[in-house]
């Protein structure tokens, strides 16, 4: 990639920032790409320029270049060590690096047993051109001019369009969330009997909802993202795998030596009016069980954060953080990174979030694997994008829907521990799928992949 990059920003008076983003998704619909949003500012990473991919079973590498036939090799040597070289020989710091990390990952890195999926465990992609999109101005870098120029183009055009249609707004079918139900409370039944053997004490079990058409990803960004208030948003194309959510919480930030996790346990509806949204949220403040669920996870959290730093803080405890169709029990935790560890590192202590898995952590990781029916693929996972050595943010993979050539699904869970009632934990996914499933938007042109 050349250091001389060109760079043009453009003026944008549009207050929708995320129209300009579909813009760019739905002109380049056959290429990879990421995108993600964070405190205002979009972030697409578009077309790959050098890509890593390690397979669902953690065996093999693939190694893409722009231009050139992609590289293949046998992993031999532990995965955040191929990443860590992955990005010393190709990286050159001109752009972000965005990716994702696949569920076993955690497992795979752990030494444990896992049933491989179909989706990589981790994938990261250096893109050949960049778009920032935040209030007031729209950015365009990369290597090709004309395809710059192409695309500021585009934008300005985009901006002038005030009045455009919404996109796939007409076309979301509507998706029963309850598929599955009875088999979900008896997984969950399972659970607490192991719960009560003393295997763990938490467990995140999930349960997947099929979806009967495709999906057009960029769309249900748009129309979810009006109703939804992430902590994140991501959409992605990256290969044969595509995924559009609304994350809840960071799995993990590393920024100016600061490493923090934002764990998120105890659930509520927010639908309703808003006396009914009051009570609701005064029930969760008050429930043992949320409380002892979410207590129990930031003990966890500083526990994790301790092996990093040997001051580890809790910033904000048990406040009330609404994500779209739900309200949750949030906290923050932090500490300063050891000069002997790398992000690498952090990430691979944090991942995946307590939230998302259990306690103790490798007891709960090698339970989901053998009492989900499938693999969670990136289900749970994370949305990787690096600045540079010492910035990284991995955002959790919840309230997402997922598309390879096979399949095509949202999933949710729950937390379960002793004082868990199957039926309640059944009503919270139901709650979390509210997030995703009215927004799905139905791909009408064909696949575009």
């Amino acid at each position: 990639m050349s250091s001389t990059r060109v760079s043009i920003t453009l003026t944008s008076p549009s207050s929708d920032l995320l129209k300009p983003v579909i813009s760019v998704l739905e002109r380049h619909s056959g290429s990879e790409y990421y995108v993600y949003e964070r405190k205002d500012c979009w972030h697409i990473g578009l077309g790959s320029y050098r890509s890593l991919i390690i397979d669902s079973r953690g065996e093999d590498i693939t190694i893409s270049v722009a231009g050139e036939p992609s590289h293949h090799c046998p992993v031999k040597k532990p995965l955040p060590d191929i990443a860590r070289e992955f990005l010393h020989e190709y990286w050159n710091h001109t752009t972000k690096v965005y990716g994702h990390v696949g569920f076993n990952y955690a497992a795979h890195i752990r030494g444990l047993g896992y049933t491989p999926g179909k989706w990589p465990l981790l994938a990261l992609m250096i893109p050949r051109m960049e778009v920032l999109i935040d209030p007031g101005n729209i950015t365009i870098t990369g290597d090709d001019t004309k395809e710059v120029l192409e695309l500021c183009a585009l934008l300005k055009e985009t901006c002038r369009c005030r009045n455009a249609p919404l996109p796939g707004a007409h076309d979301i079918p509507h998706v029963d969330v309850n598929e599955n139900s009875s088999k979900y409370k008896t997984l969950v039944e399972k659970a607490l009997s192991q719960i009560q053997q003393n295997h763990y004490s938490k467990i995140i079990l999930s349960r997947p909802v099929n979806l009967q058409h495709r999906v057009d990803m960029p769309s249900t960004l748009y129309c979810g993202r009006q109703s939804n208030t992430p902590s994140r948003s991501f959409s992605l194309r990256h290969g044969n795998y595509q995924a559009t959510g609304f994350s809840p919480e960071l799995v993990m930030s590393l920024d100016k030596g600061v490493v923090t996790t934002e764990p998120l346990a105890g659930t509520r509806s927010c639908k309703g009016t808003e006396a009914e949204i009051q009570r609701l949220r005064r029930d969760l403040e008050t429930d043992s069980k949320e409380i002892v669920e979410h207590v129990i996870s930031v003990k966890e959290a500083v526990h994790e954060i301790s092996q990093l730093s040997d001051k580890p803080m809790v910033e904000d405890f048990m406040s009330v953080r609404v994500r779209g169709s739900v309200q949750h029990l949030g906290s923050r935790v932090c500490g300063r990174l050891s000069p002997d560890k790398d992000m690498w590192d952090a990430f691979n202590v944090l991942f995946p979030s307590i939230t998302a898995s259990g306690i103790p952590k490798q007891a709960a990781i090698d339970a989901i694997s053998h009492l989900e029916s499938q693999p969670r693929e990136l289900y749970s996972g994370a949305i990787l994008m690096i600045e540079d050595e010492n910035t990284m943010e991995a955002a959790l993979v919840l309230r997402s829907v997922f598309q390879d050539r096979d399949r095509h699904w949202i999933q949710a869970g729950a937390g379960v521990i002793a004082e868990s009632d199957p039926s309640r934990e059944l009503t919270e996914t139901c709650e979390k799928l509210a997030s995703i499933a009215p927004f799905v938007v139905r791909e009408t042109v064909g696949f575009r992949g």
